[in-house]
């Protein structure tokens, strides 16, 4: 009798069908499953799954056999560290005028400065965007009323990342408030 042959294709494709199985039995508990570990949105949490379900696909040492439990640990092991990524990448990338709109949807009933303080405002505001951008993020989310901790959790950095950026931010500003006028005097 000889010995069964290894074809590729036929054992690529049963495992492809095992995967196109458990993804039908276990794509909704995924998602759930990631969600409670990763409080992400929606959207997030989704494509984090899916490069789960790519990376089991991709994976032939990941056996598929039973107790299927062990599969499903690992998807959603790898789903939450892909959330995580994303949710950090996505607060990075997110431009600062979002979280700006969002905050000031809560206030409400505020009255529509005069002239004179809109151009102070403006002045105020052509100071702030001479310091750097990193920093001018941190000082304007403390602008905007977020403590620390908001403003450390919205830039994924540390609460003395976050002392330091605000009060590099404050000196900044300082030192180009004090230049100011001395430039205006010239001209």
């Amino acid at each position: 009798m000889q010995p069964e042959r290894f074809d590729p294709a036929t054992s690529r494709s049963a495992r492809v069908e095992q995967i196109a199985v458990l993804h039908r039995e276990h794509a909704g508990q995924l998602e759930q499953r990631v969600a409670r570990r990763a409080h992400a949105d929606h959207q997030t949490i989704e494509d984090a799954c899916s490069f789960a379900w790519l990376q089991l696909l991709t994976h032939p040492k990941v056996d598929l056999g039973f107790p299927r439990d062990g599969v499903t640990r690992w998807l959603t092991q790898i789903a939450t560290r892909e959330a995580w990524r994303l949710a950090a990448a996505r607060a990075r990338e997110r431009p600062f005028d979002h979280a700006a709109i969002e905050h000031e949807q809560g206030v409400r009933g505020q009255l529509a400065p005069g002239a004179d303080k809109l151009a102070v405002q403006r002045d105020q505001l052509d100071l702030v965007a001479e310091i750097p951008q990193r920093p001018r993020r941190f000082l304007l989310r403390l602008a905007l009323g977020y403590d620390y901790r908001e403003i450390a959790a919205g830039e994924s950095v540390s609460l003395t990342t976050t002392n330091h950026q605000i009060a590099r931010a404050k000196r900044l500003l300082r030192a180009a408030d004090t230049s100011r006028p001395l430039a205006s005097a010239k001209t």
